[in-house]
């Protein structure tokens, strides 16, 4: 099943990481928009203006850290699917992702061939209908 006609937003506050997964991601299928943010506040600008299928946000960030991020975006009426990012180790926020119905969580360093095969998982069960990933890992 194809995932064309979906937009992936990447929010990272490190200009490489958002670069990296940007570039990586545009290369997943044809018609695929990916858009970026640096700040939680624009990214949850760019999902109530422009809205996207798909959020990979990283969870510690200086003006608003993922979790209340997360929290913020549940609350606009047919929200993306979420996917979490951290050097911290998932565990520490495996509650608050399994509160939140977090997808995934991933650990950085990312593998690039692993975030285009989340990214693909996480558009297709939005499509089928279902949005829970494995859960946190």
């Amino acid at each position: 099943m194809p995932v064309e006609n979906s937009t992936i937003l990447i929010v990272d506050d490190e200009d490489r990481i958002l670069f990296v997964l940007q570039n990586a991601l545009r290369k997943l299928e044809e018609g695929i928009e990916v858009i970026g943010a640096h700040t939680a506040h624009d990214a949850l600008r760019k999902v109530e203006d422009e809205g996207c299928d798909l959020v990979i946000t990283d969870l510690i960030m200086p003006d608003m850290d993922g979790v209340e991020f997360t929290e913020r975006i549940q609350d606009i009426e047919n929200g993306p699917t979420v996917v979490w990012m951290t050097a911290y180790g998932c565990r520490s926020f495996a509650a608050e992702a399994e509160r939140l119905g977090v997808y995934r969580c991933v650990e950085k360093p990312l593998e690039i061939g692993e975030v285009r095969q989340l990214a693909r998982e996480a558009l297709l069960a939005r499509r089928s209908g279902g949005d829970s990933g494995e859960g946190p890992s």
